[in-house]
């Protein structure tokens, strides 16, 4: 008899070639449910008249593989290939991390470009005026700290300083704070705007950085995937598989959740069970969690959500069979809302909307336990949407207290903006690209 403990879904990424070539199978979906991905025939009626007063018959006109899959996010693989699926880019070669920081620009300024290089192992920091910043003199020596100086190589040292400094606010996140940091990773950041995320390196640690940004180059896709389910009678193969929106969500006392819709290709039955083995990671906790709008950090945030999405044109049907032959993105879209707790710094949310502010949205979660990969970095995932704007804002009853329920939406200005639209960062002990 089935069982829903006993379901497995398993995940490969397909080639550069054509979509829908099959591929081995390398990792296992954290799936939290059976979800109902399927290959469902759809039937149309005969059109021919016959006299009879019935119908004469039904044919089946296309079959559409598609469905949800429901996940519990966690740092391993089979979740890096969902995001990686729902984004479409991952910077090549992970480095491994010393340590994550988390600063902010307090001061007057309109602008705060944050630059970090891995080379030169440097962070310089220059404010003014947006596109014409310069450096700024109270930050290191003229605007540049070199990482490679005894004042700045352990983490410790590193937050103390910055902390010091009069505009601007500097946190560690993770790692030991006498970790010795050999360098940066690369990066240009907008600090005036909201918390900005650095991250430390050390060739050691056994900790990874994987980061994901949306790929939004004119007539490129999304990776496509082979997607296998077992336990359902029989095991099924998907091949050609995208996903095409991703929605993440938590709330105070819980996991965080998952579920994305998937738009898949042809389905083949009779496939040998998978013997790979879910990682054992630890699920994303929401109460380990920071949830912020700009500079706000908000500590009581009941519950928040996003939701990605890649546009895809489910009628990507040929003529060669019934099933889905092709796979075409369209635009890259990017939603959330959070229920916040009403204070002075929650009201001040509601003007926001209607000034039009455009702010970073920043969302953080460890693992269950914080679990440490090494060197007390721990597992992580991090999102960051550093053009968002708040599009309502509302009051809400929750009990006997009132809240502040906000949706936000992120965009990509004209120009040259400093960040991807949206960035999510995994930290995993795994060095694979996805």
């Amino acid at each position: 008899m089935a069982n829903v403990r006993s379901v497995k879904f398993t995940i490969g990424k397909e080639g550069a070639g054509t979509p829908g070539t099959p591929a081995a199978r390398t990792d296992v979906l954290p799936v939290s449910d059976v979800g109902d991905l399927d290959n469902i025939p759809t039937k149309e009626t005969d059109p021919v008249i016959s006299g009879a007063g019935m119908k004469t018959g039904d044919y089946v006109a296309y079959a559409d593989t598609k469905g949800s899959l429901p996940f519990s996010p966690r740092a391993c693989a089979g979740w890096a290939h969902v995001v990686n699926g729902a984004l479409g880019t991952e910077a090549a070669s992970p480095p491994q991390l010393a340590g994550i920081i988390r600063l902010k620009y307090t001061g007057a300024s309109a602008s705060c470009k944050l630059t970090t290089n891995v080379g030169a192992k440097t962070i310089n920091s220059k404010i003014g005026v947006l596109g014409a910043e310069a450096n700024d003199a109270a930050f290191g020596t003229a605007g540049t700290i070199d990482l490679t100086a005894a004042a700045f190589d352990t983490l410790a040292e590193l937050v103390a300083v910055i902390e010091a400094y009069a505009d601007y606010e500097c946190v560690l996140v993770t790692g030991t704070g006498s970790n010795v940091i050999t360098s940066v990773v690369t990066g240009i950041y907008q600090a005036a705007s909201g918390w900005v995320y650095l991250f430390l390196t050390n060739a050691a640690s056994g900790a990874y950085l994987h980061t994901f940004t949306p790929n939004l180059t004119v007539d490129s896709e999304r990776p496509t995937y082979t997607i296998q389910k077992d336990g359902f009678g029989d095991n099924f193969m998907y091949d050609g598989c995208v996903f095409d929106e991703l929605s993440v969500s938590g709330a105070l006392k819980s996991a965080i959740e998952a579920s994305a819709t998937v738009l898949g290709m042809a389905e083949t039955a009779g496939q040998v069970a998978s013997v790979l083995a879910l990682e054992d990671r630890n699920a994303f906790i929401f109460g380990y969690g920071l949830t912020a709008i700009g500079k706000t950090v908000y500590d009581y945030c009941r519950k928040h959500s996003f939701k990605t999405k890649a546009g895809h044109n489910p009628d990507g049907y040929g003529q060669a069979d019934l099933d889905r032959a092709f796979q075409q993105k369209g635009n890259f879209e990017v939603t959330g809302d959070m229920t916040l707790r009403l204070d002075a710094s929650a009201y001040a949310e509601r003007a926001k909307v209607k000034a039009g502010t455009e702010m970073k949205i920043s969302l953080a979660y460890f693992g269950a336990e914080k679990q440490v990969i090494g060197g007390g970095v721990a597992e992580m995932m991090i999102v960051q949407v550093p053009y968002a704007k708040l599009q309502t804002w509302k009051p809400t009853k929750n009990g006997e207290v009132i809240d502040a329920d906000v949706t936000w939406e992120g965009f990509y200005p004209p120009g040259s903006p400093y960040e991807a639209p949206m960035t999510v960062y995994l930290i995993t002990d795994d060095s694979a690209v996805y």
